[in-house]
């Protein structure tokens, strides 16, 4: 895989096209991208010119802002984590947290995780899980030896977040099932 594939999937497939569900604090969306969160994507400029015309949404030339959010997830999403240098389930893993809960939450359960697994420090030293990846978070994701249960505890970590979420704010039970495929 690589990160035109984990785009297709887990942005194109699972994101969607346009929305703007009145339960979504998001609000309006476009590929998962909101209108809140990212403010400076362009197209946003050509939703907007298809707004109030027949058709709209379905008339958005979907093709078109695809094209356009392909490298702005890959800069926002992936490069700030420098996902090309890290094994390949661990950054689909950490892209996936990222774009749907936030990147600062994505790399804290990324450290929660290294920090779980590195056998009392033995490993690699633990890390202060503050959400930022640095090179310390890097060093530890390279020298942990089973990406696999990374991806499964920082699953466990996402998973908590959903529910939690909904706890405090019982309209978001309207998403859980679509976040628990996420899982």
């Amino acid at each position: 895989m690589n990160f035109n594939e984990i785009f297709q999937k887990i942005v194109v497939e699972t994101e969607g096209l346009y929305s703007n569900d009145k339960n979504d604090p998001g609000g309006e969306t476009v590929f998962g991208l909101t209108r809140k969160a990212d403010p400076d994507w362009q197209g946003w400029a050509i939703v907007d010119q298809y707004k109030g015309k027949a058709g709209f949404p379905r008339n958005l030339p979907y093709d078109v802002l695809r094209a356009m959010a392909s490298p702005y997830y890959r800069k926002k999403y992936w490069d700030f984590a420098q996902l090309d240098k890290v094994p390949i389930q661990i950054a689909a893993e950490v892209f996936d947290q990222a774009v749907n809960m936030g990147k600062g939450t994505a790399i804290l359960n990324l450290q929660i995780a290294l920090n779980v697994s590195n056998h009392q420090g033995k490993d690699y030293p633990d890390l202060v899980p503050d959400g930022i990846f640095g090179s310390k978070t890097l060093s530890a994701v390279l020298a942990n030896k089973n990406p696999d249960a990374i991806v499964k505890y920082m699953n466990c970590e996402q998973g908590a977040y959903y529910i939690n979420l909904a706890k405090k704010n019982p309209n978001f039970e309207y998403f859980t099932l679509g976040w628990s495929k996420r899982l």
